[in-house]
């Protein structure tokens, strides 16, 4: 068999593991809509609905078992315990914080995560309070991934499952059929399945140039279809689809915006950024120039975020501009494309690669550099780097598009034509006031993003809609909301509406 025909082969064998969600999908909808409708005609209610009761009454509507059962499994990666940041993909980070930051709010927190080599089956994550997020890591990467981290977070006795969602996040291709067969699963339990898109990708912006980018293949046309399937599929099955970006809802119809959260950086701020008393350590290690300006691009090295053009920017400013590239090869391209030893090889002259960066080492890094730089060309997500620069209050640069995605001002957006973005940093680096104004309007965008306002909207999200709108604040009202089976959240901070 040629080379050329087994290509095909395995084009075609990807393109059916994608669009194999098409039957399930149909199939489980109708097992969904059968299953509301024979409960309907007993009598019984699709959905429960919750009420509002006095902290201290009472909670109606469980057993001694399900009153101990957490108040969320969260179904994602995560990282080492103890870590913020790691995992195989910026998901995992983000299910810590969310974990975390949910804690702190007083929720109890189950996490139904892939097994890891060297952490154990079950364990408390020490970063949380009272240790309220517990771990457990109960099933492979692979086709049967989500079915078995359904059946894991059903056994937890949560009544609520919220599913974090990336294509391929759970392994391969084969991986996505088992995602429509587990959010089928959790919908007929009774359980209120939320899922995150962590990417949201417009079905008709897909071409070649998309799937060359994203290192997919197949053809456009199947792989067009497959995502616009798998989107229709997650907003149909889950009783609410949130997305990081007011600007996917346009993709996403009826989702609701959740987005990322912006960590808290202890250190003092100074002049619009956090404190540099550990940021020459890296400028050292580096021998960079201290009249350098030195721009960070951070985050998994892959294709999609058109680091070309930030390099060959580099390359055309000259010495004067010093880019650092601080991150591993991402680990779906890892051992099979040769993306980021190609990059290394032909720009090491010209930027300094200074591979993963581990958690104890994140603020020395973002404080070592000048500005952070976003030159994605097509993005279909909110980007947790980006939150960690606007976390450690670095002066941010982003492509139109990116610019476009998040609703930044136009002063943050710059060109993705390389020879004009050269310009743009030798003037920043020519007046450093500029600097100081850039970071100014990159911290506006945090305004409403800290964990704590994201861990809040999530409460929001978890509830069982009712009828009418009502604020409920139970630090001035001390009262609780009840989840779909009737057990409070007994949270001492929520405020929210519930709609």
């Amino acid at each position: 068999m040629t080379a050329k025909r087994e290509h095909r082969l395995g084009s075609t064998g990807r393109a059916v593991q994608l669009l194999a969600p098409a039957a399930l999908f149909l199939a489980v909808s109708s097992a969904v809509r059968a299953g509301v409708g024979r409960g309907a005609g007993r009598g019984q209610k699709s959905r429960a609905r919750p009420r509002i009761v006095r902290r201290g009454d009472e909670m109606a509507g469980g057993s001694a078992t399900v009153k101990d059962a957490p108040d969320v499994a969260i179904v994602s990666p995560y990282p080492a315990l103890g870590a913020r940041h790691g995992g195989s993909s910026g998901v995992a980070s983000y299910a810590a914080n969310l974990a975390r930051s949910l804690a702190l709010e007083g929720l109890r927190v189950a996490v139904v995560a892939p097994k890891e080599a060297g952490e154990p089956p079950t364990g408390q994550d020490p970063s949380a309070p009272q240790g309220r997020v517990v771990v457990h890591r109960s099933f492979n990467k692979g086709w049967g991934a989500l079915p078995a981290a359904a059946r894991a977070a059903l056994a937890t006795r949560a009544p609520v499952v919220h599913v974090q969602h990336e294509v391929f996040l759970y392994g391969g291709p084969g991986s996505v059929p088992g995602l429509i067969v587990a959010l089928g699963v959790l919908r007929l339990s009774g359980r209120r399945t939320v899922v995150t898109l962590h990417q949201v990708v417009d079905p008709g912006s897909v071409d070649s140039g998309f799937t060359e980018l994203h290192r997919v293949s197949i053809p456009p046309l199947l792989a067009r279809a497959a995502l616009a399937l798998v989107q229709r599929a997650l907003s149909g099955l889950a009783h609410t689809a949130v997305v990081l970006e007011d600007s996917f809802t346009s993709v996403v119809p009826g989702a609701t915006t959740v987005p990322h959260g912006v960590e808290e950086v202890l250190e003092a701020p100074q002049d619009g950024r956090v404190a540099r008393s550990d940021g020459s350590h890296l400028r050292s290690r580096l021998n960079l120039d201290e009249d350098a300006l030195v721009v960070l691009c951070f985050g998994f090295i892959a294709p999609y975020k058109g680091l070309e053009t930030a390099l060959e920017a580099a390359a055309i400013a000259g010495p004067a501009v010093r880019l650092v590239v601080a991150g591993g090869e991402h680990p779906r391209l890892r051992g099979r494309d040769p993306y980021a030893n190609e990059l290394r090889d032909h720009y090491g002259k010209v930027a300094s690669f200074i591979g993963y960066v581990p958690d104890e080492e994140v603020h020395a890094t973002f404080a070592s550099c000048d500005l952070a730089l976003f030159t994605y060309p097509r993005p279909f997500s909110s980007s947790g780097a980006l939150a960690l620069a606007l976390a450690h209050r670095t002066p941010l640069l982003v492509s139109p598009a990116l610019g476009k995605s998040i609703g930044a001002p136009a002063e943050l957006v710059c060109s993705t034509a390389p020879g004009e973005l050269a310009q743009h940093l030798l003037e920043l680096r020519s007046d450093r006031r500029m600097l100081v104004a850039l970071g100014e309007m990159s911290h506006s965008l945090a305004s409403g993003r800290s964990w704590r306002d994201v861990a809040v909207r999530h409460l929001s999200v978890y509830r069982s809609p009712i009828e009418g709108t009502r604020t409920v604040d139970s630090r001035t009202t001390n009262e609780a909301v009840v989840l779909a089976d009737g057990r409070g959240i007994s949270s001492a901070h929520a405020t929210a509406d519930i709609s």
